[in-house]
C-alpha cells in the first residue's frame, strides 16, 4: 500500500471499526469495497507496515476469513481492535463516554462510571451468561441478540435488587445511593445512551428498530481483553471496554465537560 492508501484505510477503520470483502446480509458502506480491496491486495510487507503504524496508537488490525461464522464464502473481514499492551491514542477518550452518559447537570464521574459499568455487565449477562456462552466463543456473536426493551427491564430489575440489598455504608453504600436515585424515565435514558456509545464503538449494531446484535469486533475484544479489563482502575476499565473516537470538533467540548465533572 502507498502511504495515501494507508491513510484511506485508517480513516475508514476509525469511523467504522471494521471492513468486509463481500459482506453477507447487508449492503457495503460508502467506500468499503475500495478499502476491502486495498487490504485484500496488500502484501505481507504492506500488512506488517500498517500494523507497525497502528501499534503506537494502541491498535491492531485483525483479519478473519470464511472459517469465521458470518463471513461470506470467499469473503474476508478485518476489525480495528485495541492492543492493551500499548497506550491508546489521544483521539480515543473516555470524556465523551462521561458526557453522553450524563442525563442531568452536576453528575460526578463516579456516578456516570457506575451506571455504564452496571449496564455493561447486565449486557454481558444477556449475551453470555443466559445463553451459556463462553467468553472465548467469538463466533457466537451471530446469535448474541437482544432488544432495548429486554436490556432496560433487566437493568430495572437489577436496580430494584440493589435497593433491597440493605447496603448503606462504604463504597457499596455509595453505589446503592447512585442506582437508587433514578426516577421516571432515567433508566431508559441511561440504557439508550449506553447503546448509542456501544454502536459508535462498533461493538454492537442495530439489526432492526430496537433490536441489537453484538459485532465480530465486540466478540473479539471481549475474548481478548475481558479478564485484564476488570483488574484495571475505573477509568482504565472504561477505556478498555469501549474506545470512542472523539472528533476534533468535540475535543474542546470534552475538555469543558471534564472541567465541570468532579
Amino acid at each position: 500500500m502507498e502511504l495515501e492508501d494507508m491513510g484511506r484505510v485508517f480513516q475508514y477503520l476509525l469511523k467504522h471499526r471494521s471492513v468486509e470483502y463481500r459482506p453477507r446480509g447487508r449492503r457495503s458502506n460508502d467506500g468499503e469495497p475500495d478499502v476491502a480491496n486495498l487490504l485484500r491486495g496488500s502484501s505481507l510487507d504492506d500488512f506488517d507496515q500498517f500494523q507497525r503504524f497502528l501499534r503506537p496508537q494502541g491498535l491492531k488490525l485483525v483479519e478473519f476469513d470464511d472459517h469465521m461464522r458470518g463471513v461470506s464464502t470467499a469473503g474476508r473481514a478485518w476489525v480495528l481492535a485495541r492492543d492493551l499492551d500499548a497506550t491508546p491514542a489521544a483521539f480515543f477518550s473516555t470524556e465523551r463516554l462521561y458526557r453522553e452518559m450524563r442525563i442531568r447537570d452536576g453528575e460526578s464521574r463516579e456516578a456516570l462510571a457506575v451506571w455504564f459499568l452496571h449496564i455493561w455487565l447486565i449486557y454481558l449477562s444477556l449475551i453470555y451468561t443466559r445463553p451459556g456462552r463462553g467468553i472465548s466463543e467469538v463466533s457466537g456473536y451471530l446469535d448474541a441478540t437482544f432488544s432495548r426493551e429486554v436490556l432496560t427491564e433487566a437493568v430495572e430489575e437489577h436496580v430494584e435488587h440493589v435497593r433491597n440489598s440493605g447496603m448503606s455504608e462504604g463504597a457499596e453504600g455509595r453505589i446503592v445511593a447512585i442506582l437508587d436515585s433514578e426516577k421516571g424515565q432515567d433508566i431508559n435514558r441511561r440504557v439508550l445512551a449506553f447503546l448509542n456509545l456501544m454502536k459508535d464503538a462498533g461493538l454492537i449494531q442495530e439489526a432492526s428498530a430496537g433490536e441489537y446484535q453484538q459485532t465480530l469486533l465486540g466478540a473479539y475484544e471481549i475474548s481478548e481483553h475481558y479478564g485484564r479489563t476488570l483488574k484495571a482502575p475505573v477509568d482504565n476499565i472504561l477505556q478498555g471496554i469501549v474506545n470512542i473516537t472523539t472528533p476534533k470538533s468535540d475535543q474542546q467540548a470534552d475538555k469543558d465537560d471534564s472541567d465541570g465533572i468532579n
